[in-house]
């Protein structure tokens, strides 16, 4: 199931501009989009996202994203394996009201 369409939406544009503006190229910024829609969409359900954010290291981008309550993350396998294409790494952990969801992708270039 995809994520809820406006947070989608807001997803995509607050990754867009910040790819624009940290000078990633268009493969990065769709690669950003598409791994937070895949985060977002944990457990095959439409989920509450509190914040989206990006850390910057110097060779790869940190996505997190932080879903309302404790949420059960069972992953499907075409989710993993997109998220594994995607992404050096991801995971998941439980913080106090939320579950957080990340992954790493790589700034340039691809993940291997």
């Amino acid at each position: 199931m995809a994520p809820d369409a406006d947070a989608f939406a807001q997803a995509r544009r607050f990754l867009s501009l910040y790819a624009q503006q940290s000078g990633l190229d268009e493969e990065r910024a769709d690669d950003l989009v598409q791994a937070a829609a895949e985060l977002m969409a944990v457990g095959g359900r439409v989920h509450q996202v509190l914040a989206l954010t990006v850390h910057e290291h110097p060779d790869r981008l940190t996505v997190l994203v932080d879903l309302a309550g404790p949420v059960s993350v069972d992953v499907a396998d075409e989710a993993v394996v997109l998220l594994n294409e995607l992404s050096r790494q991801w995971g998941w952990h439980q913080l106090p009201g939320c579950t957080q969801v990340w992954c790493e992708v790589p700034k340039h270039g691809s993940t291997t």
